[in-house]
């Protein structure tokens, strides 16, 4: 995939000098720094799932018979981790 990004002329030089005296590409760091963000998301993603898993083990939770979790209550309740 292609796009276009707005940098500054001083800012694109600096940095693809120091690319070009570390043995690389401009864009080639600029393709590494966004896959080094793309997995510290997917961790952050992993550490949540793991604390809702968590939470949802050692929680236990009643509602009345019959009652369902609509997605407007699933998306108005805060999960608070006590740690």
């Amino acid at each position: 995939m292609s796009i276009t990004l707005s940098i500054p002329p001083a800012i694109v030089q600096e940095v693809r000098e120091w690319a070009e005296a570390n043995g690389t590409s401009l864009n080639q760091y600029v393709r590494q720094c966004l896959e080094a963000k793309c997995a510290e998301l997917k961790e952050e993603r992993k550490t949540r799932r793991s604390q809702f898993l968590e939470f949802a083990r050692t929680h236990e939770v009643s509602a009345p018979q019959g009652w369902r979790w609509s997605r407007d209550d699933a998306t108005e309740r805060e999960m608070e981790c006590a740690k």
